[in-house]
């Protein structure tokens, strides 16, 4: 799917350098409404899509923002300034924005996702949910007791520009913090490595000790006196007198 949504984006791509104004507006609609696509970076970044802002048509180029990087709650922040959805879009911005939600949280609860989807009753919300897992966004189980969506995994979205710098120092950190983990994790292992050759060493050590212990007693067994199966301490039995008859 993810490498379908490549192909589709690219051939929007390849039509948005030769188009302008209305033109790029419908390539724009097209992108949204499409099955298959959803990052958009790529089309975003297009001199001609670029070209759309301060103009009569830059609202569409902040609905394919919101689309790339936002949520349906920032879309109705902006009210009627908006271009409106149509189904298809409003489905996928619903599932973008359910992404967004679980890549922000291992557990997301169904409050938070109504509120954000602007659903009103919880089998909306699990439909929506259900319609996302199954276009690949999003992988995890529904609590309906608890209430709650436990994330497994989501998908990824595209990155504004001015936040790489942030996210390359969180990559940063997270590579040094990794490494230190590693060094320790060896540490471990080694001291781990050093006690089992301890104990091996005491255990041979202390079995040295019992075999000598075994072969101590057997020398006492054989040079002390005591032999198995015979009472030395009991008189000799005297031998069988021969009864003589009576009357003899």
């Amino acid at each position: 799917m993810a490498e379908d949504g490549s192909q589709a984006l690219e051939q929007f791509c390849l039509l948005a350098k030769s188009a302008k104004g209305r033109a790029v507006v419908g390539i724009i609609q097209q992108t949204l409404s499409s099955k298959r696509i959803y990052v958009f970076g790529e089309l975003l970044a297009m001199p001609s899509v670029q070209a759309l802002r301060g103009t009569e048509h830059a609202p569409h180029l902040d609905l394919l923002e919101i689309f790339a990087f936002g949520t349906y709650g920032d879309y109705r922040a902006k009210g009627d300034a908006m271009p409106p959805l149509t189904p298809a879009q409003l489905t996928k911005l619903r599932q973008l924005s359910l992404v967004s939600l679980a890549r922000e949280s291992a557990v997301v609860a169904y409050a938070t996702m109504q509120e954000e989807l602007a659903v009103d009753n919880v089998r909306d919300l699990e439909d929506a949910i259900i319609e996302t897992i199954y276009a690949g966004l999003l992988s995890g189980k529904m609590d309906q007791m608890s209430a709650e969506f436990r994330v497994a995994k989501a998908a990824g979205r595209d990155v504004k520009l001015d936040t790489v710098g942030d996210l390359a120092a969180k990559l940063e950190a997270w590579a040094a913090t990794a490494g230190q983990l590693s060094a320790e994790l060896e540490e471990n292992k080694a001291s781990a490595k050093a006690m089992r050759d301890q104990r091996k060493d005491e255990q041979l050590a202390l079995d040295g000790k019992i075999e000598d212990a075994k072969k101590g007693l057997k020398g006492e067994d054989l040079h002390g006196g005591a032999y198995d199966g015979m009472d030395v301490d009991r008189p000799k039995r005297r031998g069988k007198r021969t009864r003589m008859p009576f009357g003899k």
